[in-house]
């Protein structure tokens, strides 16, 4: 790897051991104000220092465009796809627990988080490894999944299906976001999807920890 290449790693490695300290102190001391404090200071002191270190500089010209070739169009659909199954399995079953302040706070969070994460982990490693392309796509999507590690030890919070749900979830999405952002070149549609994805678990983990 050169030497933009390490330092995304290890910028992205220290941010994710400074997590293991901070969240579990922050949610100790209150769970609402302590989780949203340690995802301030995720996008703080990793995406946007990535996007513009690594994303922005990276950018070939396509990472924000809503352009798809015509052999890629069936990707909206599949993405429109992915958000339902979200909003079945995690969503419908906990209509009756949510709340309007849950769902404002949600949008609020859902829509600064998604696109900062899609320019972050997916422009920031598919603009600084273009060179290696397969192993920016398996590192990147490998750390934005550990990433989620920390926050399974927040205190005073119920994720909705437990840890697995949490990081396989994390896991298995940021491999399907990160498939078409490789494809494509862009996180437009990704940051949409992400953002959607986003409004449903946060919704329901703020109403099912009784924290708006």
């Amino acid at each position: 790897m050169n030497r933009r290449q390490i330092v995304l790693v290890i910028h992205a490695a220290l941010l994710i051991g400074a997590l293991f300290f901070i969240v579990p102190a922050l949610t100790a001391w209150h769970p609402l104000h302590g989780y949203l404090l340690s995802i301030t200071f995720y996008w703080l002191f990793f995406c946007l220092p990535v996007i513009g270190w690594h994303a922005l500089a990276g950018d070939d010209g396509r990472l924000f465009s809503e352009k798809l070739a015509w052999r890629d169009w069936w990707l909206l659909p599949a993405l429109l796809v992915q958000v339902g199954i979200v909003a079945v399995v995690n969503f419908v079953p906990n209509t009756a627990i949510l709340s309007q302040g849950g769902m404002y706070l949600a949008l609020l969070i859902a829509f600064i988080n998604g696109p900062l994460e899609e320019i972050a982990w997916r422009g920031g490693f598919l603009g600084t490894f273009r060179d290696r392309p397969r192993l920016g796509f398996w590192l990147g999507w490998a750390l934005f999944t550990l990433w989620h590690v920390p926050l399974a030890l927040s205190h005073g919070l119920v994720f909705d299906g437990g840890v697995l749900t949490l990081v396989g979830g994390a896991g298995l999405l940021g491999l399907f976001w990160a498939w078409i952002a490789w494809r494509t070149g862009s996180v437009f549609y990704t940051s949409l999807a992400h953002g959607l994805t986003n409004v449903f678990a946060f919704w329901v983990l703020f109403d099912r920890n009784g924290i708006t």
